[in-house]
């Protein structure tokens, strides 16, 4: 072949790979799905691969089995492998494995003809095997000499698996989650099976405590490929740990004059050796001296142990010594103080408590009663906070025998202080000069002496329009009534007639006078024993040219 020859092949040949390049890259194979995992020995596994228009021919290359032409209309040449798809004028070309095997992991690939041109697909096959069955290692500690308090980290690794599994820890089932740290998993090639795997690991840093003792420690693997989808080691926690300590015990209900049994149960691993020690005298496990008997610790499981002093013939002195009791083992000392209580002396105790909160109890009611009572009292009576803000003139009358019709009048015009004080003072016969008073036009009263009415002095005029207003008092109690009655032969009532004081006329103002108009005072007796004030409004109304008289005259 020329050298003419030669370029103008390899020329035609580099123009077809760029058409195939161009047309590939244009064309696109969907694959369902784009990756998998399976097991071994999985079952009728489907891998598809889909174009946009129909196909003349579908190639499969599956690892592990040679390459063929799957079509939907011809059986398959290839034993375990058969078409799978839509048909090809679809663009449908697919494949089912009838039973995975660990060599049928990598790329399955599927070539398709479109219009005189080829394209390809690609699935990842991913087979998963099972790792090596998972264990757990301490680091440089001794399993069989855990001490408490202890801080030891545990490993757990599970081996050449594909994927890497996921590992978990457990305490008696219940899941740790504190002190675990993850490791990454290591991927490693075996040439001589051709398959990738991985180790999976996990540490777990725990500080060991007493009640983990007798406890199962479980490194727990999980992986698609284990039968049961997971597996897992178990390791038994041996802590060794003294004695441990408790609060100072009291036995109760022992019988004077018999045997009594002090118990006492306690945790230790190993076993402990015990010593009673009762008024600086020593008694060891497995003895009995006098009236005292020391048994050897009984096993109760799970590193506890039953401790038991047995006394003969129990006494009054018995109860009140001390006694202790001394537990050792090789990696500690505890001591436990124990009382021991009779039966008499708990119904004592018992019935004491109920007796002090019975007492508690009365008296606590007695003082709530005597509370109530004051309360009601005092607001019976008016005293304390349940005084009134303010108290009525009628009250001093009361106290001396006397009832004033002034307490109509306060109870219809509302009294000041101030005038409250000059009322008092002019009840009690001391009379109020005229600066004294208040200006506001404020109600005189009539003093008493030896039970006779006094009369007053004049009055001053009053300013504008206001009004002055005497009440009567009464020289003796009577029960108010307001039916009538007839007059009785040998009693009588007494009134003060109420004046009113008014301006005078023009003439009078003009003059500069003050003309009061004066009502003659009349002696009456009432019929009954009506004691509220009358006005006599039927009295004429007479002028008076007399400027210095002011108010009218009390009369009897």
């Amino acid at each position: 072949m020329s050298s003419k020859m030669q370029t103008l092949f390899l020329t035609s040949l580099l123009a077809a790979f760029a058409a195939f390049t161009a047309f590939a890259s244009a064309q696109v194979v969907d694959t369902e799905p784009r990756m998998i995992t399976v097991v071994e020995n999985q079952e009728n596994v489907n891998l598809h691969c889909r174009i946009g228009r129909s196909t003349n021919l579908c190639l499969i290359q599956v690892p592990g089995f040679a390459q063929f032409s799957a079509s939907p209309t011809e059986p398959s040449p290839v034993a375990g492998l058969k078409y799978f798809g839509e048909g090809y004028e679809r663009g449908s070309c697919g494949v089912t494995i009838e039973r995975v095997t660990a060599d049928n992991s990598g790329n399955m690939t599927c070539t398709l003809l479109v219009g005189g041109k080829t394209v390809m697909g690609a699935i990842e096959i991913v087979v998963a095997f099972p790792p090596e069955q998972p264990f757990i290692e301490a680091r440089s500690a001794n399993l069989d000499q855990v001490v408490v308090d202890s801080k030891l980290t545990f490993d757990c690794e599970a081996a050449r698996g594909n994927p890497a599994a996921t590992i978990s820890w457990f305490l008696d089932n219940e899941q740790i989650y504190e002190g675990v740290r993850p490791v990454e998993p290591e991927e490693n090639f075996d040439e001589v099976s051709g398959k990738r795997f991985f180790t999976a690991r996990s540490s777990l840093t725990r500080s060991i405590r007493a009640e983990d003792n007798g406890k199962r420690l479980t490194c727990q693997a999980e992986h698609m490929a284990y039968p049961k989808g997971a597996s897992r080691t178990d390791l038994v926690l041996n802590v060794n740990f003294q004695p441990q300590a408790l609060p100072d015990q009291t036995v109760y209900g022992l019988q004077l004059g018999r045997t009594a049994t002090a118990s006492l149960v306690i945790n230790a691993n190993p076993p402990p050796i015990v010593m009673w020690n009762i008024d600086g005298v020593d008694y060891h496990q497995g003895s009995e001296n006098g009236r005292y008997a020391v048994a050897i610790p009984e096993a109760l499981g799970n590193n506890r142990y039953n401790v038991t002093l047995t006394i003969a013939g129990l006494t009054l002195e018995d109860l009140s010594k001390m006694y202790t009791l001394r537990a050792s083992n090789s990696f500690g000392v505890e001591e436990y103080r124990v009382m021991l209580r009779s039966q008499d002396e708990v119904i004592n105790e018992s019935s004491g408590v109920g007796i002090g909160e019975i007492v508690g109890l009365v008296l606590a009611v007695l003082i709530v009663l005597t509370a109530v009572a004051l309360i009601l009292v005092a607001r019976a009576t008016g005293r304390w906070c349940f005084r009134g803000k303010g108290s009525s003139t009628s009250t001093s009358a009361a106290k001396i025998g006397e009832t004033s019709d002034t307490e109509s009048a306060e109870m219809k015009q509302p009294v000041s202080k101030a005038q409250r004080f000059v009322n008092l003072f002019s009840l009690r016969g001391q009379p109020t000069s005229a600066s004294e008073r208040p200006e506001n036009g404020a109600p005189e009263l009539a003093d008493e002496q030896d039970g006779k009415p006094t009369e007053q002095s004049p009055s001053k005029a009053v300013k504008d329009d206001q009004t002055l207003v005497y009440a009567e008092l009464e020289l003796k109690p009577a029960e108010i009534s307001f039916v009538n009655k007839p007059p009785a032969s040998n009693e009588s009532t007494e009134y003060a007639e109420i004046l009113y004081v008014q301006q005078g006329g023009a003439a009078g103002a003009a003059e500069g006078e003050t003309t009061p108009t004066t009502a003659t005072s009349q002696a009456r007796t009432n019929s009954g024993e009506d004691n509220r004030p009358v006005i006599d409004g039927s009295a004429p109304v007479k002028p008076s040219t007399k400027g210095d008289k002011a108010g009218g005259s009390v009369g009897k």
